[in-house]
């Protein structure tokens, strides 16, 4: 799902990579190194979190915070549907 990028959503999946890629550096880490890994990776999330607020939001209820791989479906299924970003700027089609 990744893989599909879209205008609308680029920039959350960019923080959810982004969340894996530190998550997965951390998975050889062990101890408090693991869970600051696991916390900068949390600190990616919640900045897709944000960029999704004002576009139907995403829900993070179930995300598992402290797991090395949680399920990350939950986030991305609801990135798929966020409204397209308000983008401030003259018409692209001409009058």
């Amino acid at each position: 799902m990744l893989g599909q990028t879209s205008a609308k959503s680029g920039k959350n999946l960019d923080a959810i990579s982004s969340a894996k890629l530190v998550r997965k550096h951390g998975a050889s880490r062990t101890g408090a190194d693991r869970e600051l890994f696991i916390e900068k990776s949390n600190s990616f999330v919640v900045c897709a979190r944000l960029s999704a607020k004002y576009r139907g939001g995403i829900c993070l209820k179930r995300f598992d915070w402290s797991s090395l791989t949680p399920d990350w479906s939950l986030i991305e299924q609801q990135i798929c549907k966020l409204a397209p970003p308000h983008i401030l700027g003259p018409p692209l089609v001409p009058y």
